[in-house]
């Protein structure tokens, strides 16, 4: 079977006529396609929007005691645990509905230097989330809080306050791992040097008319997340790696098809195929590389998480000084960073400074743009935009308690144990009520979120 193409009903004598034709045959194509496309994330963004209008948001301030001797282990389970909230849209539910995954928002505030650990998610996950943090933290104290952000309803430039904020990123492909809480621990005595310490300290610097927002955006990843470090583990040890061709090659490939067609290659002129070369063997790899493999693996047996990092730090202009959020708290997350494996660094799309051309206009636009992202957390979020992921072993390194062994005075804690009293024991008026014992604190800023 020949193919034979008539190149003589192209015009060639005017770019006009030639255009004409192009567009008459098959340029049509493109303009009709992108209208199409347009229309379906029209349609998209206007279910998704309903979709997350009917949701109802939670801020749930998390108290642990002070004495707390659990390990990031107990988060780690946490995290794991909260993997249930996984979902996976059918079509009907993601084309007709809008659904999309559930993000939480996992963040630590310091308001005048008064740290909190808090929880924003979608109320029909309060239950869930609370009974997975009292499985492992029994005296722990779950309070509902407003919304702390929403007094900042502030538009810059701002003649009273300043912004400086930042996304973080990974360095390299999120197989690789980040140095993780298990690193922490010394070989000898077996204590583990908290990692939490050193971001607390910046946190707890913080002074009146200053607030610090530090906020991990979480969406559970599907269990196929870590198939993507097959081809890297290959390579590193020397295997063949197999690329699958997807749609786009295959459109690529039509020329050369035609081509063949047309022109078959004489018999015989065919290359042989070459015999697949022996992976190098493991024996043959240095300790880094070998470092390197078993890194990657261990990260990819753990339950992942898309996320996006973000800090805001917000002040008087009095008293706004931005290296608090550079070297007070940025600078601790390069304890994390491992330089042969990843490292998180600031996203130069996001960060608030390091702008030559159009400076100050294009540095006001990302303050509003971070301080929108901030408020709404998952909310803006689209399927594809979740972010990079981390393991529960890297979140739990992250965002976590603080054991019992860090001195920061102002991380708000339970203020003691609570216990039902006998139900036998008499008072003048039958039986006495549960009462908590107060210890002596800070009093905490007057702009502190309250209970709702």
């Amino acid at each position: 079977m020949e193919f034979v193409i008539d190149f003589s009903v192209i015009p060639t004598n005017s770019p006009i006529d030639f255009g004409v034709w192009f567009f008459r045959t098959i340029g049509w194509i493109v303009p009709v396609y992108l209208f199409i496309y347009g229309l379906i994330l029209g349609w998209l963004a206007n279910v998704r929007n309903n979709y997350r209008r009917r949701r109802k948001y939670i801020l749930l301030a998390i108290d642990i005691p002070k004495n707390n001797e659990q390990t990031p282990k107990a988060v780690e389970n946490i995290f794991s645990h909260l993997a249930g909230a996984h979902q996976d849209p059918g079509k009907y539910d993601k084309w007709w509905n809008g659904e999309i995954p559930n993000s939480f928002s996992f963040e630590i505030v310091s308001i005048g230097g008064y740290i909190q650990f808090i929880i924003h998610l979608v109320d029909t996950y309060r239950d869930m989330v609370e009974s997975i943090i009292y499985a492992q933290y029994p005296d722990a104290e779950i309070t509902e809080i407003e919304d702390y952000t929403k007094r900042w309803n502030v538009k810059f430039p701002n003649e009273k306050y300043q912004l400086h904020g930042v996304e973080l990123k990974l360095k390299r492909n999120d197989v690789y791992p980040l140095i993780t809480y298990t690193a922490f621990e010394d070989a000898v005595s077996g204590e583990l040097k908290d990692p939490m310490a050193s971001i607390l300290e910046g946190l707890s610097r913080i002074n009146a008319g200053e607030e610090f927002w530090l906020q991990y955006v979480i969406t559970p990843a599907n269990n196929d997340w870590g198939e993507k470090a097959d081809p890297i583990i290959k390579k590193l040890i020397g295997a063949k790696v197999t690329k699958k061709n997807t749609p786009l090659d295959w459109l690529f490939e039509i020329p050369n098809f035609l081509l063949d067609a047309i022109n078959p290659a004489p018999a015989g002129e065919h290359a042989a195929p070459k015999k697949d070369e022996p992976p190098t063997m493991v024996m043959h790899m240095t300790a880094g590389q070998k470092n390197e493999v078993e890194a990657i693996e261990h990260k990819t047996t753990k339950i992942g998480f898309h996320v996006k990092i973000r800090m805001v730090y917000l002040a008087e202009k009095k008293v706004f000084q931005k290296q608090k959020l550079l070297q007070g708290v940025y600078g601790a997350f390069k304890q994390f960073n491992d330089l042969g494996l990843n490292a998180l660094r600031p996203d130069m799309n996001t960060f608030t400074g390091h702008v030559v051309w159009f400076k100050k206009r294009r540095v006001e636009i990302r303050r509003n743009k971070i301080l929108y992202k901030y408020k709404w957390r998952g909310h803006w979020l689209e399927p594809g935009y979740y972010g990079y992921v981390l393991g529960t072993e890297e979140l739990a390194t992250l965002w976590h308690f603080p054991i019992m062994t860090v001195k920061t005075p102002l991380v708000k804690h339970t203020d003691a144990k609570k216990a039902e009293p006998p139900m036998t024991l008499p008072t003048a008026g039958g039986f006495i009520n549960p009462v908590t014992t107060a210890t002596a604190k800070p009093e905490p800023p007057e702009n502190l979120p309250t209970t709702q």
